[in-house]
């Protein structure tokens, strides 16, 4: 709504000579955006004829820009009531139907504003008990999962201490065993060796007695054989696999 309208508003009107200077001198203040002056100005000139209708629309538009709004629709209704087919004063008013409208529409925006608001924050807070709840589902799944497996593994542990207790025994029984057929080797060794060197002196006795008898050389000989048939049984039975 621009007061560029009122020169060509005032061309068509012939107001009084006075009038005319005080319209225009308002009209010029508030082309310069000089508001409050030209409001003063066409308060003292409505002031003297009230009835002015060009004054009443330049001065409802000057109020406007002056944020007075309620005064502003009060000076356009005001033409209206001189004019009803004033278009200055209707197109006037419709900036308070937008505006209005626009509150209005504010105001059903504020309520869809906080509704969503309200509706969010039901959501997050059901999605947070929802959270809450799985967490601490979760979280007691895990430690009875985790108990489980305590329990396992001190059952593995005490099977596992049992396997080395039994190891252990097997260990010791086979050193026991190794010690006695260490033992039981080492008699026969000895014996093995006796028998050696009892061959030995056989032999020796029987190279000095060369020149002695047949019968004798020959019962030697059989002494001799069985000792010998006596070594190879106790080598064989001294000798595993065999």
């Amino acid at each position: 709504m621009g007061v560029e309208e009122e020169r060509e508003l005032s061309s068509r009107m012939e107001p009084h000579v006075s009038e005319q200077e005080d319209y225009r001198e308002a009209l010029s203040l508030a082309l310069k955006t000089q508001y409050r002056e030209a409001a003063a100005k066409l308060a003292e000139l409505l002031g003297e004829h009230p009835q002015h209708v060009p004054s009443l629309v330049l001065l409802g538009k000057v109020e406007y820009y002056l944020r007075r709004f309620s005064s502003s629709r009060r000076r356009f209704e005001q033409v209206l009531n001189l004019e009803p087919e004033n278009s200055a004063a209707w197109f006037g008013l419709q900036y308070y139907s937008q505006r209005r409208r626009t509150v209005l529409l504010l105001g059903v925006l504020g309520v869809s504003v906080g509704a969503l608001v309200l509706m969010g924050a039901l959501f997050f807070r059901s999605l947070r008990q929802s959270i809450d709840s799985d967490l601490k589902e979760t979280e007691q799944r895990l430690t009875g999962r985790l108990l489980e497996m305590e329990r396992s593994l001190a059952g593995e542990a005490e099977a596992r201490t049992h396997i080395d207790e039994a190891l252990l025994k097997n260990v010791e029984g086979i050193s026991e065993e190794l010690k006695r057929q260490g033992r039981s080797q080492e008699a026969i060794g000895n014996r093995i060796n006796s028998l050696f060197a009892s061959v030995y002196e056989r032999l020796e006795e029987l190279s000095d007695l060369q020149t002695g008898l047949d019968r004798e050389l020959r019962a030697d000989i059989r002494e001799l054989r069985s000792l010998i048939g006596e070594l190879r049984a106790l080598l064989q039975k001294s000798t595993p696999g065999q």
